[in-house]
């Protein structure tokens, strides 16, 4: 879900009820681009979420996803993080595209990627969750050799909890960095052989224990199957849309 607006909290409250009315356990904030960058955005999603959570449309985990670079400065995490966790948000989920902070620059195109670790100590500093979510991509990280060394280095960062996927097409299909079936299939195999499994996933991949770290790998992309009851998530976007998919051409729900 789209961090909302005051323009659309109609449209945000309503899904927030309805997600949680058929079951629904997790609400993530995440935006077209930076969300951490429209901090009074990311407010505003949360007091809208506290207005249905006293309703009682709760949901266990809020996670907010970033790129990290502002979870580096302490005056920002300060000033934003202590308010944002009394509105309900419960984990920070820092997307990884390389193991080591200087090519993650490069990917972000800033001067400097603060340290892993210093993200982790400013979100564990005011008792949010540490999670990360690591891009499996061709070149990047697309070896079992190269998906251990980011798993132990976000670990020994402070990460608790890391997913991964491989990037794609938005359609579920391979793109020029897809990393190969068998480098795909040697990190799973890498994962099934060192770590234990916890549970799979209907869609795809599994939760393993990985030395006490929750490691998560699936395709990601939700495949909606029409003949089935079954809806993995709502998505709002800025425009008031709500939509069970992303990308999928007559996914809409409601509209603002």
């Amino acid at each position: 879900m789209a961090p909302t607006n005051n323009l659309m909290p109609s449209t945000f409250k309503s899904a927030l009820r309805l997600s949680a009315r058929y079951g629904g356990w997790s609400l993530s904030l995440t935006s077209s681009g930076e969300p951490t960058c429209s901090p009074v955005a990311v407010t505003n999603a949360l007091k809208d979420y506290q207005d249905v959570a006293k309703e009682g449309a709760f949901f266990p985990n809020v996670n907010l996803f970033t790129n990290g670079i502002l979870m580096g400065n302490e005056k920002f995490c300060d000033k934003y993080l202590p308010i944002w966790k009394e509105l309900g948000l419960t984990a920070i989920a820092v997307s990884i595209h390389e193991i080591d902070e200087k090519d993650q620059s490069s990917v972000y195109r800033v001067t400097k990627y603060p340290k892993y670790k210093k993200i982790f100590e400013n979100i564990r500093k005011h008792g949010l969750q540490c999670r990360a979510t690591v891009l499996l991509r061709k070149g990047g990280i697309d070896t079992p050799e190269a998906y251990k060394e980011v798993i132990e280095k976000l670990r020994s960062s402070g990460c608790e909890n890391i997913s991964s996927w491989p990037i794609g097409n938005p359609d579920s299909t391979r793109s020029e960095d897809t990393p190969s079936r068998w480098n795909l299939m040697r990190i799973k195999l890498w994962l099934k052989n060192n770590a234990l499994l916890c549970h799979g996933h209907v869609w795809g991949g599994g939760v393993y224990d990985y030395k006490g770290t929750l490691v998560r790998i699936t395709d990601y992309v939700t495949r909606h199957d029409p003949q089935k009851d079954y809806v993995r998530q709502l998505v709002v976007f800025q425009d008031g849309t709500v939509a069970y998919s992303w990308i999928k051409e007559g996914a809409i729900c409601f509209k603002a």
